[in-house]
């Protein structure tokens, strides 16, 4: 890959003036928000139950959740590209830049697991279910502003 090619994925959005009232509570970013939620909600149930059966197997929870996590980003990309945030740009940097984002996220959730169950001894049950919901979180703010940012937005913010 040549270096303006790295630059060019890598690149924060030129509208980075973000009007976060903009982003969180707009009709189109409301709608967007529900998607989303839809995505997230049918992948993260499918993916806690597998979490919940490979555990119950025997498998440790971290490796569960490494394994599973990274299966879940895959089936979820597609979804969120073509369906919550409408993004028809160049898909291959658009992958990179969401790997960037989910790839902090799993360390996000890593670490919660890790705080919360290795140090702290709480079920990895609830800790899961937890990481889940924050990593959500981050993952729709990061993703609708730096993985898949729209024309319009770019409009709203020069």
């Amino acid at each position: 890959m040549a270096m303006a090619t790295v630059k060019r994925v890598l690149a924060w959005p030129s509208w980075t003036r973000i009007r976060w009232k903009d982003l969180i509570f707009s009709r189109n970013s409301i709608f967007q928000l529900v998607r989303f939620g839809v995505v997230g909600l049918l992948t993260n149930a499918f993916g806690y139950i597998l979490y919940l059966i490979v555990t119950f197997a025997g498998v440790p929870p971290k490796l569960a959740m490494t394994i599973l996590y990274f299966l879940g980003v895959f089936m979820s990309f597609a979804a969120n590209r073509r369906w919550v945030f409408i993004h028809a740009a160049e898909q291959q940097g658009a992958l990179f830049r969401y790997g960037i984002i989910y790839s902090i996220g799993y360390a996000l959730n890593y670490s919660i697991l890790y705080v919360f169950v290795d140090k702290l001894h709480y079920s990895h049950i609830y800790v899961q279910a937890f990481g889940i919901i924050s990593v959500a979180a981050f993952a729709y703010v990061a993703s609708s502003i730096y993985t898949f940012p729209s024309t319009s937005k770019r409009k709203q913010n020069p």
